[in-house]
């Protein structure tokens, strides 16, 4: 009852949006337009362009399309709504996934300790967050079940090797703050299976082992097609230079410590901070920082002596707290700074070490039966009412107004682009549009719903979309978007094939491609 409660909420928002108006807009419809791609002329063997590669000598991706190809079964009919389907099924796979890891390692009543902790997670994101794609959001819920994967197979679960390849590929591909953390990880898990092999205390035989390795293989084949024979991201992602500005140790504990120590990641608003609002943390935050880590440290000393599979999961927390730091301090500075949408892998950790103490508490009360009973009843009602709350609609973005204001222009204006005639290719022109605007990519969409081809004339564009989306001199026609006054001067234009006012006014217009002015 406590899983269905948590995951309940994000079917019902995917169907919500499914089978209302909803449109992934801005960064989220990306992830639409390429895993359409996924087995076209256009397949992508990578992740998305990374903003990173602005300071660096030579252009990188994301390490593989994991998240892609889990979306194209959804996408590919049913674009816009299968996107909020596509994103609603990996994180109900996750939430089951822990759910079952966590039954296998503490019984099944641990299982609503751990989904109190799920539950706080899923409902501090809020329900746009659980049903659109941008990275950001999308790995919070694979990177929890990493976590418990890691501490199962660490403390001797060979099954959960299965679930633990797949989370960390999908985490370490999809995006590029994760491949530090996805390694102490798996270092742990092996150094960690290896102390429970000698010990006689593994669960499972040669099968799952097998299993993960052929699923890594499978998972990670991309990337090395495109190491030998595409553009070797990967080697450039692994030995690459440039001049981004790394955070440094002392900021890396801060903001791990600043995160941590903050009730902020478990309040409803607190993952609604705007993305230049990194938290670091104060003197009195690092202290308690330092000795809670500290205390942690003795506990896992404590309990390996007496018995490595009850230390596993504090050792787990451990390393995966330490890996932020480094993490934290080696990833560049963006062109807004400390980023904090770059390391909401921390709000991952932060509820792994709650589902750590829950778990704790569970197996502790198991012995009492008064207090046993009524903490599955609390855990049960908890459950349930953080799955209430989560069930209206919650936008948990910076200006929430803005973003809804923004989804309905793009509806309405994709709305009037299906029914136009168009051009079988068009070269897109985003010039004359404002910084950070949500229109680009649903349009992209709209265009592959239509089979007209879309093209760039920037070469960067090709690290984006592919090597066929760049201009080739053989198109006659663009589509150029325009925003504010000169939108509004276009009022009646024949060539104008949607319009919308929203809070800023914005025009489509097909016109005889004019390479010179740059179409973007």
């Amino acid at each position: 009852m406590a899983v269905i409660a948590v995951s309940l909420p994000i079917l019902y928002h995917a169907l919500r949006a499914a089978m209302g108006s909803w449109v992934p807009t801005g960064d989220d419809a990306y992830f639409t337009v390429r895993s359409r791609d996924v087995l076209t002329e256009h397949h992508p063997l990578l992740g998305a362009w990374s903003s990173g590669s602005v300071d660096l000598t030579e252009p990188i991706n994301n390490l593989g399309p994991t998240q892609l190809d889990l979306m194209a079964p959804f996408t590919r009919r049913f674009p816009m709504g299968g996107t909020a389907i596509a994103v609603a099924v990996t994180n109900i796979a996750s939430i089951l996934a822990i759910a079952w890891m966590v039954a296998r390692l503490a019984g099944r009543r641990a299982v609503l300790g751990a989904m109190v902790a799920v539950g706080l997670l899923t409902w501090t994101m809020g329900s746009e967050m659980l049903i659109t794609p941008r990275q950001h959001q999308y790995l919070v819920l694979p990177y929890l079940c990493l976590l418990v994967a890691a501490w199962a197979v660490a403390a001797g679960d060979r099954w959960a090797i299965v679930p633990a390849v797949v989370a960390a590929s999908l985490t370490a591909q999809t995006h590029l703050s994760y491949p530090v953390l996805v390694a102490a990880l798996a270092a742990v898990m092996v150094a960690g299976h290896l102390i429970s092999t000698r010990a006689g205390r593994t669960l499972g035989g040669r099968r799952p082992v097998v299993a993960g390795a052929v699923l890594a293989v499978l998972l990670w084949s991309q990337t090395l097609i495109d190491q030998v024979a595409g553009s070797g991201n990967l080697g450039a992602v692994l030995f690459g230079s440039g001049g981004a500005g790394r955070a440094g140790l002392s900021t890396g504990v801060r903001l791990v410590a600043g995160v941590l120590m903050s009730p902020v990641p478990f309040v409803r608003r607190g993952y609604a901070r705007d993305d230049t609002e990194v938290m670091l943390a104060e003197w009195w935050q690092l202290l308690l920082f330092g000795a809670l880590l500290a205390g942690a440290i003795v506990a896992a000393v404590r309990l390996a002596r007496r018995s490595w599979r009850d230390a596993s999961g504090v050792v787990v927390g451990i390393v995966a707290v330490a890996a932020g730091i480094v993490d934290a301090a080696m990833l560049p500075r963006t062109q807004f700074g400390l980023a904090i949408m770059n390391y909401r892998w921390l709000w991952s950790t932060g509820a792994f070490v709650l589902l750590l103490a829950f778990v704790h508490v569970a197996i502790r009360t198991e012995r009492l039966h008064r207090v046993r009973d009524g903490s599955v009843r609390g855990a049960l009602v908890v459950c349930a009412l953080l799955g209430l709350y989560n069930m209206p609609r919650s936008v948990q973005h910076p200006e929430p107004d803005r973003y809804l204001r923004e989804q309905r222009a793009v509806a309405a204006a994709l709305d009037q682009l299906t029914v136009a005639d168009l051009p079988e290719t068009l070269v897109i022109d985003e010039s004359e549009m404002y910084f950070g605007h949500p229109y680009t990519y649903p349009v992209l969409v709209a265009l592959q719903q239509m089979d007209v081809d879309f093209r760039f004339v920037s070469p960067l564009q090709e690290r984006r979309f592919g090597a066929g989306r760049v201009v080739d001199g053989t198109e006659v026609a663009t589509l150029r978007l325009i925003a504010g006054d000169p939108a509004v001067a276009l009022d009646g234009d024949p060539r104008v094939v949607a319009s919308v006012s929203g809070l800023v006014p914005v025009v489509l217009l097909v016109d005889d491609l004019d390479v010179d002015g740059g179409a973007d």
